[in-house]
């Protein structure tokens, strides 16, 4: 898919979510990082956010769209069946094609 059609479906499916928070506990990750950004409602909000040009791709934006482990588990949850992971894996795949700016192809270093 061409990087404007994958910016469009992207921030489509990021705006469907309604920042309910029934994703969260499904999430694997969010309790292992230091903020919110390491859970769904997180990771659609940076994505959008991003997408959108109202943020810049800063290491700690990239490394909370690079720490999930795209299970679907929130999906599940969600009661508006939100493609959480879509969200994720679009942002990942425009941030290394460059179109969100920042450092090209470059991933992020995760915390041990």
């Amino acid at each position: 898919m061409p990087a404007a059609g994958l910016r469009e479906r992207v921030l489509e499916e990021a705006g469907r979510c309604a920042y309910c928070g029934f994703c969260e506990a499904a999430c694997p990750t969010l309790r292992h990082g230091p903020h919110r950004g390491y859970g769904p409602r997180g990771r659609v909000e940076i994505a959008r956010r991003l997408l959108e040009g109202l943020s810049k791709p800063t290491g700690e934006a990239v490394a909370s769209l690079f720490t999930c482990l795209l299970c679907g588990a929130c999906r599940v949850k969600c009661p508006l069946g939100v493609d959480v992971p879509l969200v994720v894996r679009g942002a990942r795949s425009l941030y290394l094609a460059g179109v969100l700016g920042g450092r090209v192809g470059a991933r992020p270093r995760l915390r041990g």
